[in-house]
């Protein structure tokens, strides 16, 4: 069933990519992108976008009518997908979610997606560029800041280093950071 994509202010956002089918009625073995994949487990709609480089681009709705976590994985039963054959052919496609269907983080939380554009600045008001990455990389998740020079910094995103973050204006996102101009 395809329908309209959401509008911009519901932008897909990617939580995962197909790894294998599971099983063979059709189940999809997904790796999430986040270490806790509370928004894919709980998702009772998904899109399946086409694999990075397929000749094809598509992107498509499914209802989930099961998905559970297995080894590291989630694995995702769909409406409609009902063999390995199918499932085989998905494998490398990348699965999005609308971001109206992610659960409110809690405070101090934040999803990597919404942090991506916030200018960041130090203590004095020294501003550093716009965050334009996030990685992870095995310690702690990292901001990745470029300025318009396209110097790049990296800044742990730990309470140690960030002072504030302020989201709640889309239009002026911004982190203030306890980090040297010099670092």
């Amino acid at each position: 069933m395809s329908v309209e994509l959401p509008t911009l202010h519901q932008e897909l956002i990617e939580v995962g990519t197909i790894i294998e089918a599971y099983g063979i009625r059709g189940a999809l073995k997904v790796r999430p992108f986040a270490t806790d994949p509370v928004a894919l487990l709980a998702a009772k709609e998904i899109w399946i976008k086409s694999a990075p480089g397929s000749l094809v681009l598509s992107v498509k709705d499914y209802q989930v009518y099961l998905s559970k976590f297995h080894s590291g994985s989630v694995i995702l039963e769909l409406v409609g997908l009902t063999d390995r054959d199918q499932a085989l052919a998905m494998k490398s496609a990348r699965i999005a979610m609308a971001r109206k269907h992610f659960p409110t983080p809690g405070e101090d939380e934040f999803y990597w997606t919404d942090l991506l554009g916030a200018q960041v600045e130090n203590q004095a008001g020294e501003p550093f560029g716009q965050v334009v990455e996030m990685m992870d990389n095995g310690a702690q998740s990292v901001l990745s800041v470029v300025n318009d020079v396209k110097k790049q910094r990296l800044i742990p995103f730990v309470k140690t280093f960030i002072i504030d973050v302020n989201l709640s204006d889309p239009m002026a996102k911004k982190i203030i950071v306890d980090w040297q101009s010099d670092w």
